[in-house]
């Protein structure tokens, strides 16, 4: 049995990979005594004040000398990080992690990207590998393990799991078609150099919704802005366009229907039984949420809403208990 005062580090970063690995943390505090690593002002810094869980914060500056100070103080029997795509603080924690004879575990809180997190399209992107790779539930570790990703387990969805029990209690209005935006042209330019690699961006996106919203029945458009995207590239289009400033749960909750495009809540939204789109407006970028067929589209002129399915059971995948996987690897 794994020891009562095991220490856990976790570095955390963006929102997904946040929200993921707090929830985790809240869940799992009797395995042993968690410090969340975070940058000042981060998502993760602020979901954590939303979270209550501050006691366990420690703010770091972004660099590998600095980290590796406060981590010696510390003393982590193993090391959990989520990956993401605005930046790659996390190999600092590997690299401590390798130089320890720590476990690491990386965390995927979404279905897409999965080689890009890892520093693809580098050419030794695999060395950036920890000892696992966390997916959230069969689709994912499928999805990672044929794109060459090594070491995959599935370590239950809290977060996934305390979302579902919440919105039982919500009061559906279900009128609005909620818009789940993505800074599409800041991501390509990061990850590939070039703003219009998949040959559109957010703008596009947008503008294709707006001339097609008659199509959707719904009394109006709500835009739920991603954390790194901006409002005023909406309002540029549309000055009377809603940003939403409500939680996820009620904005799913109001909405008749939701559409994005590759974004992890467009799968949270099918599960709780929404009409979901994704629209993927270009060939240069596949589908990678797991959703039926008929709920994606590259064309909106000619997608058939009537076709759409609805999830009609519960998912019980949500993976294997965390505290039994600290006691399979570290006895």
């Amino acid at each position: 049995m794994y020891k009562v005062k095991l220490k856990i580090a976790i570095f955390a970063h963006d929102a997904g990979g946040s929200d993921l690995l707090l929830e985790l943390l809240k869940a799992s505090l009797h395995v042993g005594k968690f410090k969340v690593f975070c940058t000042d002002n981060s998502p993760c810094h602020l979901l954590m004040k939303n979270k209550k869980v501050t006691n366990q914060q420690e703010i770091i500056e972004p660099n590998k000398k600095f980290i590796f100070s406060k981590l010696d103080l510390f003393k982590p029997d193993i090391i959990l990080y989520s990956t993401g795509w605005q930046n790659h603080f996390e190999y600092h924690f590997l690299d401590y992690a390798r130089k320890n004879s720590l476990p690491s575990v990386a965390f995927l809180d979404n279905w897409t990207n999965f080689r890009e997190r890892f520093g693809y399209p580098d050419v030794a992107w695999q060395k950036n590998f920890p000892d696992f790779i966390a997916t959230h539930d069969k689709h994912s570790q499928e999805g990672a393990s044929n794109q060459g990703l090594k070491n995959t387990i599935t370590i239950k969805n809290y977060s996934l799991e305390k979302k579902l029990n919440e919105y039982k209690y919500l009061v559906k209005k279900e009128d609005t078609l909620l818009f789940l935006s993505e800074p599409t042209a800041k991501v390509a330019k990061k990850t590939y150099g070039d703003s219009n690699y998949w040959g559109f961006d957010e703008k596009d996106t947008f503008k294709a919704i707006l001339q097609y919203q008659e199509k959707f029945t719904c009394s109006k458009i709500v835009v739920r802005l991603h954390p790194s995207d901006e409002s005023k590239v909406y309002k540029e289009i549309d000055p009377n366009i809603n940003i939403s400033s409500n939680s996820l749960l009620k904005d799913i909750s109001d909405a008749k229907i939701v559409i994005g495009l590759d974004t992890s809540v467009l799968r949270l939204a099918f599960l709780l039984g929404k009409k979901v789109i994704s629209f993927m407006p270009s060939i240069k970028r596949d589908f990678h949420v797991p959703l039926p067929k008929s709920n994606q589209t590259r064309n909106l002129e000619d997608f058939d809403i009537t076709k759409i399915k609805i999830n009609q059971k519960e998912d019980n995948d949500l993976g294997m208990d965390f505290a039994l996987f600290i006691k399979n690897i570290l006895g």
